[in-house]
């Protein structure tokens, strides 16, 4: 079973309103990114309130598995794959939610502006990140296959680049114990962030027993 067999014939009530509240809890995990991770990279204040955001992401998964449940106590013969497949992916989608806000606790722990090469790289990061949260939006919401396997190569080529920078981070004697661990804290949930976008991604991507396999963070 592939997500993207749910897209070819008339969409069901469940696989409307499953895609589009993921599509909802992305667009608000996304803002949060921008927002904790403009205070953590670019030393900019934090006027959001990411709890009560993070609330709105954490009420469209209680929806989706609420309606899940009551799809299946009515009909468990439809739909019962593009169920599993959409509980997997809405754990993602809060999971983002989540790491935005631990993004702004990384912030919270410096104890000087954040600059210099390393966080520079982690930007470029950071920037790349958050062009995977729309791609993913679209590829899951139009059942776009191509789309999705962009994402995961990009997520592939991010690990490789949040290795590196750890890597560089560890040998760099001229940071400060403070500066190494909210860079190291940062550079690895940034990651995580790039993984998470990945396994909603693999849902349209991958056959239904590769789901989230394809997309694993470093």
């Amino acid at each position: 079973m592939w997500l993207i067999d749910a897209f070819r014939s008339t969409p069901s009530p469940l696989v409307q309103q499953g895609t589009a509240t993921i599509g909802e809890m992305l667009s608000t995990s996304a803002e949060m990114f921008d927002a904790s991770t403009a205070c953590l990279l670019d030393n900019e204040p934090l006027t959001q309130d990411l709890s009560a955001m993070d609330d709105i992401v954490n009420d469209g998964e209680k929806t989706v598995r609420r309606t899940v449940l009551e799809h299946l106590a009515v009909a468990p013969q439809d739909d019962l794959s593009w169920s599993l497949l959409l509980l997997s992916a809405i754990q993602d989608a809060e999971r983002s939610g989540d790491l935005s806000k631990s993004l702004a606790k990384a912030a919270a722990l410096a104890d000087t502006p954040r600059q210099g090469p390393h966080v520079q790289t982690l930007r470029g990061i950071r920037d790349d990140v958050r062009a995977m949260f729309d791609a993913t939006k679209r590829s899951f919401a139009n059942g776009d296959a191509s789309g999705a396997h962009a994402v995961l190569n990009t997520n592939r080529d991010l690990k490789a680049r949040v290795a590196t920078l750890l890597e560089d981070i560890s040998k760099d004697t001229s940071l400060t114990p403070n500066a190494a661990t909210v860079l190291a804290l940062s550079a690895r949930m940034i990651g995580r962030m790039g993984s998470h976008l990945a396994n909603i991604a693999s849902a349209v991507a991958l056959p239904f027993d590769m789901v989230r396999g394809g997309g694993k963070a470093a």
